[in-house]
């Protein structure tokens, strides 16, 4: 009998990982609401920081270049199963459409509150600082808020 392939590894890796971030976002908000829930998204940004330098002394990031934000995760596709495209690029945005998210299901069988993008993907604004500081990111369409799709977007305020 076979064992599973590489595609149902992930699969449950992602489901796991997603059930993971609901529990710890959703326990944070019953104990101390939304100053926990900033206390998260602070935490998280931080290490999204630490990983975005790491890509740039690797060369997966470039400092300045918001298409290297893209092509990081674009990168990790065969590892996380993202689905993305870049719906906007200019010399101040970057919009990235996220058309399946492996997570959506882990985090709706948990009962995640429709904000959790929101305190999780703050690694992800990290990550996107390291290449322009100045960035903060936002989530305008958000699958979790019943869209069809996400746009992460990292922008000069």
């Amino acid at each position: 009998m076979p064992g599973p392939s590489a595609d149902d590894v992930r699969r449950a890796s992602m489901t796991t990982l997603a059930e993971t971030h609901t529990i710890y976002v959703e326990s944070v908000r019953r104990l101390m609401g939304e100053e926990g829930l900033k206390a998260i998204g602070e935490a998280n940004r931080l290490h999204g920081l630490v990983l975005g330098k790491a890509g740039i002394e690797q060369g997966s990031l470039r400092v300045g270049d918001y298409k290297s934000i893209f092509e990081f995760f674009d990168g990790g596709h065969p590892y996380f199963g993202f689905t993305l495209d870049i719906a906007e690029l200019t010399n101040k945005r970057i919009d990235m459409k996220v058309t399946y998210c492996p997570w959506l299901e882990g985090f709706k069988g948990k009962g995640a509150s429709p904000d959790i993008c929101e305190w999780v993907t703050k690694i992800d604004e990290g990550i996107g600082q390291a290449v322009d500081p100045e960035f903060k990111m936002t989530i305008p369409k958000c699958m979790m808020r019943g869209d069809d799709h996400c746009i992460y977007r990292w922008e000069k305020e």
